[in-house]
C-alpha cells in the first residue's frame, strides 16, 4: 500500500482540484519532539488544514529496554522515506504530515527514545529501490507484504488491510462478488501491491471462462480517482481503509462497493543491513500495550483492523510471507 507517506499534510482532495491541476505532490513534515521532516519533492499542496488530526506528541517516555535494542548508528535518528499521497494512512494537511502512520511513527519513536525524520518521495515505487540503495532506513508508508517484497526488506507488520473497489456515482457496475469484477477496466497505483491483487483477480476471471480485467496502472492515487471520474475505468482499486476515507471526506463521486478481497498484512519495511528489526518490533509491541496505538487506530477510523501484541511480527524471509 504504497506507499512521504509521508501522506501528510495534504490537503484532502477535491476532484475538480485534481482535475485542475492534478496531484501535487508536497514535501513532507511532521510535527513533534521525535520527528522531524525535511522536504523530498516538488510542489505543494495547499488546502484547509485539519488541526484536529494534527498530534505532535503522544507523551509517552522512552523505555528502557527498547531503547538498548537500538543499534548505535540510530541513536542520533532514523531516516524514514514517506509518500505523502495515501489519506488516511498518510498525507499532507495544510503542510504538515498526518494519518495513522506517522501518528503511529511519532509513537514509535518516543519508546524508542530516536528522532525519526520523515522525507518525502515523488513515486511510491521508488521507495524499495531507495531503501535497498541504502537511502532510508525504514519506510512507514503502509506495505503490504509479499514473498518479492520480503527477498529486499524486512517487515514489522501492523495490521491487515484488504483491497476494496469503487465505481463512479451512478455507474451501472456493481461490485458484490468476485466475478462482477470480470471484463471490467480497473485502475490500481503503480508500484502498489494492488496490481498483484487485481492480477490474480483476472487470472480467475479467464479460469472460469470470463474476459479478464483491464489493468491500468497510474502514478499516485489522484490520477487513479480521476481516471475512474473521468470514465478511463469502470472500477477503481486500493486499500478499504483510503477508499472509505476518501468517499467519506473528499468531495469525489466514489461508490464503495460490498466486495473486500483477500486482506494482507501491512507493515513498515526496513533495510536488511540496518539490524533495527529488533527495536522497532519492540517498541510496536509495547504502544499496543500501552494503549496508544488502539487511541491511533480509533482516531483515523480502522479500530477493526486492530492487531494484538502476538500478532506483531518482525518478517525477514520469503518463506515468512503470509
Amino acid at each position: 500500500m504504497l506507499w512521504c507517506h509521508s501522506r501528510r499534510k495534504r490537503p484532502l482532495l477535491a476532484v475538480a482540484a485534481v482535475a485542475a491541476g492534478g496531484l501535487l505532490l508536497a514535501a513532507c513534515s511532521s510535527s513533534g519532539s521525535k520527528t522531524s521532516g525535511s522536504n523530498g519533492s516538488a510542489g505543494s499542496s495547499g488546502g484547509a488544514s485539519s488541526s484536529s488530526k494534527i498530534t505532535t506528541t503522544w507523551n509517552l517516555q522512552p523505555v528502557a529496554s527498547i531503547e538498548k535494542l537500538v543499534p548505535a548508528k540510530f541513536k542520533s535518528g532514523i531516516k524514514n522515506g514517506v509518500y505523502n499521497d495515501y489519506p488516511p494512512e498518510e498525507f499532507l494537511d495544510g503542510g504538515t504530515l498526518v494519518g495513522i502512520q506517522p501518528d503511529i511513527v511519532l509513537a514509535l519513536s518516543e519508546v524508542l527514545g530516536t528522532k525519526i525524520q520523515n522525507v518525502s518521495v515523488g513515486s511510491f515505487d521508488s521507495l524499495i529501490p531507495s531503501m535497498v540503495s541504502g537511502r532510508y532506513d525504514i519506510s512507514s508508508s503502509d506495505f503490504g507484504v509479499t514473498a518479492d517484497r520480503l527477498k529486499q526488506v524486512n517487515f514489522v507488520t501492523e495490521f491487515d488491510i484488504g483491497t476494496a473497489f469503487g465505481v463512479k456515482t451512478g455507474s451501472s457496475v456493481t461490485v458484490d462478488k468476485q466475478s462482477d469484477l470480470c471484463g471490467h477496466s480497473i485502475g490500481v497505483q503503480a508500484g502498489s501491491y494492488f496490481i498483484d491483487q487485481v492480477n490474480t483477480v483476472s487470472k480467475a476471471c479467464t479460469a472460469a471462462g470470463q474476459q479478464p480485467l483491464d489493468v491500468k496502472t497510474f502514478p499516485n492515487d489522484g490520477a487513479r480517482t480521476l481516471a475512474l471520474v473521468n470514465g478511463r475505468t469502470d472500477v477503481t482499486a486500493t486499500g478499504q481503509d483510503a477508499l472509505s476515507y476518501a468517499a467519506q471526506t473528499q468531495n469525489v463521486p466514489i461508490e464503495v462497493q460490498k466486495f473486500i478481497y483477500a486482506p494482507v498484512v501491512q507493515g513498515i519495511i526496513l533495510s536488511k543491513s540496518g539490524g533495527l528489526g529488533t527495536a522497532l518490533n519492540a517498541a510496536m509491541v509495547e504502544i499496543i500495550k500501552n494503549g496508544t496505538y488502539a487511541k491511533i487506530l480509533a482516531k483515523w477510523g480502522l479500530t477493526s483492523a486492530a492487531y494484538t501484541v502476538d500478532q506483531v511480527k518482525l518478517l525477514t524471509d520469503a518463506s515468512q510471507a503470509p
